[in-house]
């Protein structure tokens, strides 16, 4: 039987790994090589002394869509329903998103009633920006920026009241840089197929759409009854990665940590990783490796590591907050985000206990850089530095006045993969390399199909489905 070597312990190659043992299923060795003392990779759900559950990466997974309906039939799977913790549509934090204007917070529209109605900071009411839609040329070309597109599209409010602080929060990237393409497909498709954004959603209305087996599966069932928005589960979504660990020890998948790949070559259909002095040779690889990290293994085809190595990343400083009581912050909402054209260091603030309570505690997480870390602290900045602008922020914005009674502080280094204009190409480029020089592996992971944690997971589905075993 073929034995197949996975790169990388983060939720990537932890569902690879999962699923080679599930979906196809792989009778042959499993080998996941991770370079780190941990797996989970960004995902870091850290429960502290008081019991108070803090999330340093990725802190919810989004319910809806068919990497939703994956993500959740693996949970399924796994046993987890009883430890999941739904927020539904309705609550607070998906009615409630605010962004930082001049130094006040504003609400944005979500309501149809909102929509209408002329709110600060805008100078009209949005429903103006979707006749600006109707009326706006096609314009054919093959990618461009998301603000770019919604600025031609929708007007300049919209692109910089909603995409731009969108684009901070979500990617910690500067949306005149990033790719509509990429990361706002269904957009771009709907001008490129229909002319404009409004006519093709109002025509997918009337598309009979392919039944999505997973729909069937118990716990999807229940997120689309219950109409869930995003999940967490009770120790933090680190509970998927203990549990999936768990499940590949036990489907004999043999798990190699402080393994950091140095060296990968292709000689006569078999694939030779080295790690330090230790060669393995296997059959195929899943590589779930950053694109940078695998940009920088020694061996690869000149031509493929120059398309990695077309993918930029960025750093994000994360501030957890608590404070004692659970009436610190006034009004109940997912949290605020801050466009790229207010003189403020962070991107956004997120509301955590209004999400998930915890007793008489108040959670908050401040981010800050990612796209201008560098020019904003510097190369090396002190973790005292990102603490105080953190509470300095949340003082100026939401008049908090107490001091925090505990505080983690994380730099995570080249943690969001930038999907700049021309991504979709580059990927699709690399991956075809790999096929037209008969080497046997796969690319999966943030670095090219998306990057939430559900996107992870889906991509790491694909690459399995993909293998000719």
């Amino acid at each position: 039987m073929p034995t197949i070597a996975v790169l990388g312990g983060g939720i990537t190659g932890l569902s690879a790994a999962y699923y080679l043992k599930h979906l196809q299923p792989h009778k042959g060795a499993v080998i996941l090589f991770e370079a780190s003392s941990r797996l989970g990779g960004w995902i870091n759900s850290e429960i502290l002394r008081d019991g108070t559950r803090l999330e340093i990466g990725p802190r919810t997974l989004r319910a809806t869509g068919a990497a939703g309906a994956n993500s959740l039939a693996m949970a399924h799977h796994l046993g987890l329903e009883n430890k999941i913790i739904p927020v539904r549509y309705g609550h607070p934090t998906t009615r409630n998103r605010m962004i930082q204007v001049g130094g006040e917070l504003h609400t944005l529209p979500s309501s149809l009633k909102t929509a209408f109605q002329t709110t600060p900071p805008f100078s009209k009411p949005l429903v103006l920006s979707l006749l600006h839609d109707l009326r706006a040329a096609k314009v054919s070309n093959s990618d461009e920026s998301l603000y770019s597109f919604v600025n031609r599209r929708f007007g300049s409010e919209v692109a910089d009241y909603i995409i731009d602080p969108l684009t901070r929060g979500v990617f910690a990237g500067n949306a005149r840089e990033l790719s509509v393409k990429s990361l706002g497909k269904v957009l771009h498709e709907y001008e490129q197929t229909h002319g404009g954004v409004v006519k093709g959603a109002l025509m997918n209305l009337f598309t009979i759409k392919k039944k999505d087996p997973l729909l069937k599966n118990e716990l999807v069932r229940k997120a689309r009854t219950e109409k869930w928005a995003v999940w967490s589960m009770t120790s933090g979504i680190g509970t998927l990665v203990d549990s999936l660990t768990n499940r590949l020890i036990l489907d004999g998948v043999e798990i190699r940590k402080n393994s950091k790949v140095d060296t990968i070559k292709s000689d006569r259909g078999k694939m030779i990783i080295k790690c330090g002095s230790e060669i393995s040779i296997v059959d195929h690889i899943i590589s779930c490796l950053s694109s940078k990290d695998m940009s920088s293994i020694v061996g690869l085809n000149f031509q493929l590591k120059s398309f990695l190595e077309k993918i930029p990343f960025v750093t994000v400083g994360v501030v957890n907050l608590v404070y004692e009581g659970n009436s610190i912050v006034k009004q109940a909402a997912f949290g605020y985000l801050v466009p790229s054209s207010e003189p403020s260091n962070v991107l956004g603030v997120i509301f955590d206990t209004c999400a998930f309570p915890q007793e008489n505690k108040t959670v908050l997480t401040v981010m800050m850089g990612g796209y201008w870390f560098n020019s904003l602290f510097g190369y090396n900045p002190s973790k005292d530095v990102l603490l105080n602008a953190a509470i300095l922020e949340v003082h100026n914005t939401l008049h908090i006045k107490t001091e925090p009674c505990s505080a983690k502080v994380s730099i995570l280094q080249d943690c969001i993969p930038q999907y700049v204009v021309g991504h979709t190409e580059a990927v699709e480029n690399a991956r075809q390399l790999l096929i037209k020089d008969n080497v046997p592996m796969k690319l999966a992971g943030n670095s090219y199909d998306g990057v939430g944690v559900n996107d992870s997971i889906m991509s790491a589905r694909n690459a399995v489905m993909c293998l000719q075993l």
